[in-house]
């Protein structure tokens, strides 16, 4: 699933808790879902392991930035 998905389908509360599960915040989170920043490969990787497998890390890792 997508960052954008997981949002729609799980909410803010529980992107939150992903992303502090992963070692960053909602904030910059927030800027990946929407396309603004793209996670490092290790971020992705924390950010899958503490969605519980829910996020894709492919998925994670492309973002609308490399479709510019």
């Amino acid at each position: 699933m997508d960052a954008k998905s997981f949002l729609d389908t799980y909410g803010k509360e529980e992107a939150a808790r992903v992303a502090e599960a992963a070692g960053t915040n909602y904030a910059y989170f927030n800027q990946i879902i929407y396309g603004h920043r793209r996670p490092s490969v290790e971020l992705a990787e924390k950010l899958v392991d503490a969605s519980e497998g829910r996020l894709d890390f492919v998925l994670l890792i492309k973002s609308k930035l490399w479709n510019q």
